[in-house]
């Protein structure tokens, strides 16, 4: 029984090193100004941060 669950854990540590993130995340927005106006037809910008949580 201990040698099965050491195999379980080695299989669930090996494939967790393997997996991988997706290489883009798809993002919309509507932006709007001050008075509720939608704004179109103008270049924003946006920072994002992004965390890793263990």
């Amino acid at each position: 029984m201990k040698k099965l669950l050491t195999i379980l854990l080695e299989v669930i540590i090996t494939a967790g090193a393997f997996s991988q993130s997706p290489q883009k995340i798809s993002y919309q927005a509507v932006v709007r100004d001050a008075n509720n106006n939608l704004v179109t037809n103008t270049t924003v910008g946006n920072a994002d941060k992004y965390f890793a949580g263990f």
